[in-house]
């Protein structure tokens, strides 16, 4: 009882996530006590002959043909949400990287790195890569901001590169991870940073805006500013694309779903499925640059243009025609704009 409520009280000033661990049910679920029957149900026809002489054998085998049908859809829905893809590991090459370990959600292990500063710089940039990438794939830009100053922070984010949490994944874990990160980077360095940015690509970018407009902690009085990289900026949108088939045309049920298993994770949850996205989302109040693929291949133009509509008056936005989406190609033109940019704000 003691260790929780220290759990408790080490979280409870942070904003952006949530941090109840998901509880363990007494029964088993519906779909999981179906997928039991039916499968009995197959066990029997194949062992017992005499099972198969009986007519109602027959029927139990045809009503489970439907509910087999929607079992597999529902676990293709959850597998498309819930579980991240596998992808071949790229690895950090600069022998610089100094490996570090915090306490993520749920108080699990998991493995960050930081990039000293080669000024004795006390500023911090936190870099965010996006969803089925790694900070292998986003190194160089690391290293370009690196060499702007700063002391660089950065991840493979839960379910991606070497990090685990692959299975019941959601948004709202990464963020609770983030931000415990954000907590233990005074201890990593051995000061409170003067200044702070975070720079998400793609789906980091998605995780900067709830980070910078939910602000908590240390944090809260020296973040500066924040650079989104062609960033997602609705969840909807995001999952809309990922569902498998005619999935999409089912929407209301794959709500359902999708809100149903969320509040399982996450009896805490403190966002909805509809309210993840700008401008429910959040609204930054720190000066953001938004750098975007002009021609974005993975999440097209809809991202861009609800970011648009809703921060253009508030942000500095630059489109690349000759800039791609993936972290994997770094643009000149896009480090040029990035160091103008952050030159004035350290000045």
């Amino acid at each position: 009882m003691s260790k929780k409520r220290n759990e408790q009280s080490r979280i409870s000033h942070l904003k952006a996530a949530v941090y109840q661990k998901t509880p363990k049910p007494l029964l088993p679920s519906k779909p999981k006590i179906l997928t039991a029957l039916i499968l009995i149900q197959l066990i029997m026809l194949t062992i017992l002959p005499l099972w198969r002489t009986y007519r109602i054998s027959w029927v139990l085998l045809g009503a489970s043909i439907p509910i087999a049908g929607w079992l597999f859809m529902r676990w293709r829905i959850y597998a498309s949400v819930f579980i991240t893809p596998s992808r071949e590991l790229t690895n950090i090459t600069d022998i610089r990287w100094q490996p570090f370990m915090f306490l993520g959600w749920g108080n699990e292990t998991l493995n960050a790195h930081f990039l000293e500063s080669n000024n004795n710089s006390k500023d911090v940039i936190l870099y965010l890569h996006g969803y089925n990438s790694s900070l292998g794939r986003g190194e160089s830009r690391c290293q370009h901001m690196n060499n702007m100053g700063p002391n660089i922070f950065s991840l493979d984010q839960r379910g991606f590169g070497e990090q685990k949490g692959k299975y019941e994944w959601t948004i709202l874990k990464v963020i609770a991870d983030i931000e415990l990160l954000l907590e233990k980077i005074p201890t990593i360095l051995g000061y409170i940073p003067d200044n702070l940015w975070i720079y998400g690509h793609s789906m980091g970018g998605f995780l900067t805006i709830r980070l910078s407009s939910h602000s908590s902690g240390w944090w809260n009085k020296v973040l500066r500013g924040i650079i989104l990289e062609s960033p997602a900026t609705s969840f909807p949108l995001v999952i809309e694309k990922k569902l498998p088939g005619r999935a999409v045309m089912a929407n209301s049920w794959v709500r359902h779903i999708l809100r149903r298993e969320y509040q399982r994770i996450h009896p805490d949850l403190n966002v909805g499925y509809a309210n993840a996205q700008i401008p429910f989302w959040g609204i930054p109040k720190v000066p953001i640059l938004v750098i975007q693929a002009g021609n974005d291949e993975t999440l097209g133009n809809d991202h861009f243009e609800l970011l648009k509509e809703h921060y253009h008056d508030i942000s500095e936005i630059h489109v690349l025609d000759s800039m791609p989406h993936t972290s994997a190609v770094d643009s000149i033109e896009r480090r040029k704009i990035l160091e103008k940019w952050f030159s004035k704000q350290i000045n």
